[in-house]
């Protein structure tokens, strides 16, 4: 899994935090207080990949913005999950072949209906996936880490432990995203919502049960089956107009 430190992500988002008037327009720096546009996500993303070219994080928090706005998820929630996954590097492959942004595996690009080379449309299916999750699980105690857990290890590894799967790649995976979610939660506002013309039709996909990371030589089993990461709650994790996007709470059989 392409890492990224605690350290450096806390520090990454403090100057983010302290620079973002600067950096946003001046229409931004009139927007509510406890929301941030565009251009402030931009600058976000530019301080964890300080590599991403200005108009390419532009593009990046734009695809987000409308990801969220459409699937009903938090901004900061769907860039947790992509900090975490390649560091906001289109180009990132893993050793088991996901691709992308949201490093999606060919098989569940496929079932999304999305090219994974395409940075807007990796985001898209990363935001839809994670939508899917967040059904399927809806209504269980700590729903949005059980989502964490199955977009790395799969759902059927999630409803096989009832929660979080004892592997100590997911446990740690676990920890790091919500490490994320939450320091940008507490320094980067809600996203504004979009033009009323930038939302897009998300279509209802099968829920697959692609493992994300685990394989025969990272897949350790850890001492006992008690959930090792600290329980937070569910926050909200609306962004905007109700939801368009369904899923469909089926699954494959385990692979």
């Amino acid at each position: 899994m392409f890492g990224l430190t605690s350290p450096r992500i806390a520090a990454a988002i403090f100057v983010f935090s302290t620079a973002a008037l600067s950096v946003a327009p001046a229409s931004a720096q009139s927007a509510p207080v406890g929301t941030a546009s565009e251009a402030t996500y931009a600058a976000v993303l530019r301080t964890i990949n300080p590599q991403l070219p200005v108009e390419k994080a532009r593009a990046y928090a734009r695809s987000v913005l409308k990801d969220a706005w459409t699937t009903h998820l938090d901004a900061r929630f769907i860039m947790s999950i992509v900090t975490v996954e390649s560091r906001w590097r289109a180009n990132a492959v893993s050793r088991v072949g996901a691709r992308g942004l949201g490093q999606l595996m060919p098989a569940t690009a496929r079932t999304l209906g999305v090219n994974p080379r395409n940075p807007s449309e990796n985001l898209r299916g990363t935001s839809t996936y994670l939508k899917s999750l967040m059904q399927h699980f809806a209504g269980k105690p700590n729903a949005m880490k059980l989502a964490i857990a199955g977009y790395n290890a799969g759902p059927k590894a999630v409803e096989r432990y009832h929660g979080v799967p004892p592997y100590a790649e997911t446990r740690n995976y676990v920890v790091r995203v919500l490490h994320v979610w939450n320091t940008l939660n507490a320094r980067v506002g809600k996203a504004l919502a979009p033009a009323p013309d930038t939302t897009i039709a998300v279509r209802a996909p099968k829920l697959p049960d692609e493992q994300q990371w685990l394989s025969s030589d990272t897949n350790e089993i850890l001492p006992g089956t008690a959930a090792a990461v600290e329980s937070v709650p569910n926050p909200a994790l609306t962004a905007g107009a109700s939801a368009t996007a369904t899923a469909a709470q089926t699954s494959e059989s385990d692979k």
